[in-house]
């Protein structure tokens, strides 16, 4: 068993304190063919607050999100994901284990992902 196939054995059946950090990443999709976003040119490609002003915007037909989910193990974190996919629009995400509790879109290990209608596949 290789060293990556390990940590994802033992992380399925370790259970951890609450508050241990997995993340689901998913793509909603944008209401009324989509949102516009301001871009602040000045400051490469950060978003303005509302109310400003922006010389650029941006147009998503969908939008990306990464919501915490404090479990005990990787079953437990997937049984809350889906039921976060259930309530939204989304129709697949990609769940990770990140000790690091960090915002960023694709940190940490990713120990499976999740298609309606086909359930789960582990990587």
């Amino acid at each position: 068993m290789g060293v990556a196939a390990a940590r994802l054995a033992a992380a399925r059946t370790t259970v951890r304190p609450w508050g241990m950090a997995y993340f689901l990443e998913y793509v909603v999709p944008a209401e009324s063919g989509g949102a516009d976003v301001p871009l602040d040119d000045h400051g490469d490609g950060v978003t303005i607050p509302l109310g400003g002003t922006a010389e650029r915007v941006v147009h998503l037909d969908t939008l990306p999100a990464r919501s915490r989910i404090a479990a005990g193990t990787v079953a437990d974190a997937r049984a809350e994901a889906e039921q976060l996919l259930l309530h939204s629009k989304a129709e697949a995400g990609e769940l990770f284990d990140d000790p690091e509790d960090s915002l960023d879109a694709g940190s940490g290990q990713r120990v499976g992902s999740f298609r309606e209608g086909a359930g789960w596949t582990e990587d």
